[in-house]
């Protein structure tokens, strides 16, 4: 088989030189010899190398189909863990359970851009009470005495302390180590001692686990992060949770 021959049975196509060439090895060793396969391969190269375009275009089109599959697989994590962490009676949260709004925060003490953050997520809140849920989802990832707070955090929730104590940790300017925590505590009226001890817990490790793991699987690397009625806004990016936040208001109405 020339490489006239060739051509003329692919009708000059790429696409069926192409499709050709990427048959199953086994299917392919059925159509073609050895000698054939390197005509046909010669045939495609020689044609690429002519129309570049052609291979540009079908590496566009895999990269969208890339992009849009990372999409759909990010947009179904996303709604599993909004379900979970919604459903989830343990997870911190002030506002009614049936909100027609739900903001889901995950944040570290430590976190400049967070504390940046608290007042408009508090504000948000505040100005939408009774129509907006907020989900407060530690996420210690920046030293390990974000990793203490968090845990005290969480212990004082069993003492019905949580945004007592969350607004504390918020507020505070500086390192939060084992001294600066118990004072906060402290003021806030929470049991250093009992809180102290449920910080060793396994439920309160387990849940720091648990969160750790579904801010990954959405692909939070960073703080703040947020879910509004299942959309994420990165950062502190609080014109765009407002944003989400109203059209969400504006869809239950």
């Amino acid at each position: 088989m020339n490489s006239q021959i060739v051509k003329r049975t692919l009708g000059g196509s790429a696409i069926a030189a192409t499709m050709l060439f990427c048959a199953p090895l086994a299917q392919a060793d059925e159509m073609l010899s050895a000698g054939q396969k390197t005509e046909v391969e010669s045939v495609i190269e020689e044609y690429l190398m002519k129309n570049p375009d052609v291979l540009l275009r079908a590496i566009q089109n895999v990269q969208a189909w890339q992009a849009s599959e990372q999409a759909r697989e990010q947009s179904a994590s996303i709604a599993s863990v909004w379900d979970a962490l919604v459903a989830d009676s343990t997870v911190p949260s002030i506002g009614p359970v049936d909100a027609p709004v739900t903001v889901i925060e995950f944040f570290d003490y430590h976190c400049g851009y967070c504390k940046s953050a608290f007042d408009g997520v508090m504000e948000i809140a505040k100005e939408h009470d009774g129509k907006v849920r907020t989900i407060f989802v530690e996420f210690p990832i920046l030293r390990e005495e974000s990793a203490d707070a968090a845990r005290a955090a969480l212990a004082a929730a069993k003492q019905g302390k949580y945004m007592e104590i969350h607004e504390a940790f918020m507020s505070n300017r500086g390192l939060l180590d084992e001294e600066r925590i118990n004072d906060l505590a402290t003021s806030a009226g929470v049991d250093v001692a009992k809180m102290r001890e449920d910080m060793k817990s396994p439920e309160i490790n387990g849940m720091l686990a648990q969160y750790s793991a579904m801010a990954r699987s959405v692909g939070i690397s960073g703080t703040p992060a947020f879910l509004i009625n299942g959309t994420m806004v990165s950062g502190a990016d609080m014109d765009r949770v407002n944003s989400l936040v109203l059209s969400g208001l504006e869809d239950a109405s």
